[in-house]
């Protein structure tokens, strides 16, 4: 018997780490309606992990259950954004300055590696594997400040986080601009790895601020190039008072909607 479960655990987290990636990837639309005849065929699992995996994606709304007509993937509104950002900077803030007190040798050991492989990915721009090495990186720092609750809250956050870096990294944009924007997010890792280091907490804090502003400025520019310009998330200044998402309008990109 607990072979048997132990199969059946491996098959839904391998549904929902392949419909995952379609999601974040775009593969799977926002406000695509999920076929899992289709999802059956294609990944060669049963429907019950399938259906595990989806309730599961639902839970980190990353899909919405519909009764009567089965699962849908969440749009992305700038309402949304605006309250993931919001609270993705409360408490990072929280978790840098937890981290830099309580972070061990261990997780110090594995964010520098992390960090390499996130830097060797964004170098072939390999995009898919920035945003999980991207996603790893934080997570093990929020593991870092030994707090539970604060821990799960900003995991959950960053299923979000997963889906708007991807689309953010592989939209055409200037070629120039996105190479700076690359080159400050590895450069913000590799200080908050010195920050943890040596226990600055003040540091941590002002780095992981300026690294949530500047994605938040990345999405805008996304959402809405004529009004956010990518000089805007370039500048050393990185006032969030630059960017008021209430003049975005209709999103221009099919993939957001109001």
């Amino acid at each position: 018997m607990p072979v048997r479960g132990n199969s059946k655990q491996r098959l839904g987290e391998k549904a929902y780490q392949q419909i995952r990636e379609r999601i974040i990837t775009t593969r799977l639309r926002p406000g695509e309606q999920i076929d899992e005849g289709a999802l059956e065929q294609q990944l060669s699992i049963g429907r019950t992990p399938i259906r595990e995996a989806l309730q599961r994606l639902a839970g980190e709304r990353l899909l919405e259950s519909v009764p009567g007509r089965g699962f849908f993937v969440r749009p992305i509104s700038i309402d949304d954004v605006k309250s993931l950002f919001e609270a993705l900077t409360t408490m990072e803030r929280i978790a840098a300055h937890l981290a830099a007190q309580r972070i061990g040798k261990d997780q110090l050991k594995r964010l520098a590696e992390v960090s390499d492989r996130h830097k060797a990915a964004m170098a072939r721009q390999d995009f898919f594997k920035v945003t999980l090495f991207n996603s790893e990186f934080h997570h093990i720092f929020y593991a870092a400040t030994g707090n539970i609750f604060l821990q799960t809250a900003l995991e959950g956050i960053y299923h979000q986080a997963d889906r708007l870096g991807f689309l953010t990294y592989t939209k055409e944009a200037h070629p120039q601009g996105m190479e700076v924007f690359n080159q400050k997010a590895v450069e913000d890792h590799e200080s908050l790895i010195e920050c943890f280091t040596v226990g600055d907490a003040a540091q941590a804090v002002k780095i992981i601020t300026d690294h949530c502003r500047r994605f938040f400025l990345r999405i805008c520019y996304y959402m809405e190039p004529k009004v956010h310009p990518i000089e805007t998330f370039l500048d050393d200044d990185l006032s969030m008072n630059k960017v008021d998402p209430e003049r975005n309008g209709m999103p221009s990109n099919p993939e957001v909607k109001r």
